[in-house]
């Protein structure tokens, strides 16, 4: 909530290590049950305006998020209480936006076009037979893929065993008889890493044709981390010294999916890469986990070509934004 708050231009909120102090310093345990009086006490001299406590607990229905809300804005202050049960992980998010906007002057939040994929006899028969135009997307060659994490950016290298905590490599893993060698990009996420920045790994550059649609397909295991693939897209231009870069006009966001308790899963989405900037030339493939600590594994990127789109189609995907300015 605090991260999501701190996103929006009206709101500042206070960092994390500073929540943990005033904390700690609680003579009352925080939770749902905690008085309005005893969590203004407790703020008082932190400069905030508006409070929100309250827990989060697992039940057979679904896991229950209680918060209570003080908005010290309004005289007298008002408290509100709401409740929210998540089935899944990937619920989180659409009941923290709900409790926040019930904040006066906390705006809709935006979410990207999540219609993974749209099936029809031409673009199914293209995908069949278009060749992949990711550079090993079966992870059999060194140097295509970078892994990211944090300030850390280094070629995936390959491996016979599983990587450290928060390491990513090729594992190879071990192949039944008769059966090939399946090397998979492989990331072991720590709690830390997976409740900050996440992991990824990130694709060569790839060329693409004006006005074409194209269909990714990967397969992915995960025994706890969320994945959330982005496909980004970029035009020739220059960086802030004035020397030729790559700058990204486009960010497609493939809907996130959780853990597959032990099973392969293969996730497929259209992309219609354009914008209204410039033509999108190239385009990359990030493959991102987060949330959950654990092992998260990818194979077999595919990224072809399974269409033309005429000028209409244009706004059919949500990636798609205007300039910041008119031109």
């Amino acid at each position: 909530m605090r991260m999501k708050l701190d996103r929006l231009p009206d709101f500042a909120a206070i960092d994390g290590p500073d929540m943990s102090d005033l904390a700690l310093m609680s003579t009352v345990p925080i939770n749902f049950q905690t008085g309005a009086k005893a969590m203004q006490n407790l703020a008082n001299g932190s400069g905030a305006v508006v409070l929100i406590w309250g827990d989060m607990s697992h039940q057979a229905s679904g896991d229950l998020i209680r918060v209570r809300i003080m908005d010290l804005r309004a005289k007298p202050p008002v408290v509100q209480a709401v409740q929210k049960r998540v089935q899944q992980e990937t619920d989180v998010r659409f009941a923290v936006e709900q409790i926040l906007q019930m904040i006066p002057g906390v705006p809709d939040f935006e979410h990207p076009n999540e219609i993974p994929v749209g099936h029809d006899a031409a673009s199914d028969a293209a995908f069949a037979k278009n060749p992949n135009l990711v550079v090993d997307g079966d992870f059999r060659l060194p140097g295509h893929w970078n892994a990211l994490f944090r300030l850390q950016k280094y070629p995936l290298e390959f491996s016979d065993t599983m990587p450290d905590v928060n390491g990513v490599c090729i594992y190879r893993m071990p192949a039944p008889p008769g059966q090939p060698q399946l090397n998979v990009a492989a990331m072991n996420l720590s709690t830390d890493a997976a409740t900050s920045n996440g992991m990824a790994c990130l694709s060569d550059p790839i060329a693409i044709r004006p006005g074409e649609r194209y269909r990714l397909q990967f397969r992915y295991r995960s025994d706890g981390p969320v994945i959330h693939v982005f496909v980004k897209g970029y035009a020739s231009g220059t960086d802030i010294a004035g020397q030729p870069a790559d700058v990204e006009i486009y960010d497609r966001q493939v809907p996130p999916a959780g853990k597959t308790n032990g099973q392969w899963v293969t996730i497929q989405d259209d992309v219609n890469p354009q914008s209204v900037i410039k033509p999108v030339e190239r385009l990359r493939i990030d493959l991102y986990a987060y949330m959950n600590p654990g092992m998260v594994m990818f194979s077999d990127v595919q990224l072809k070509a399974v269409g033309t789109e005429s000028p209409r189609d244009i706004a059919h995907d949500e990636a798609i934004k205007p300039p910041a300015t008119e031109p």
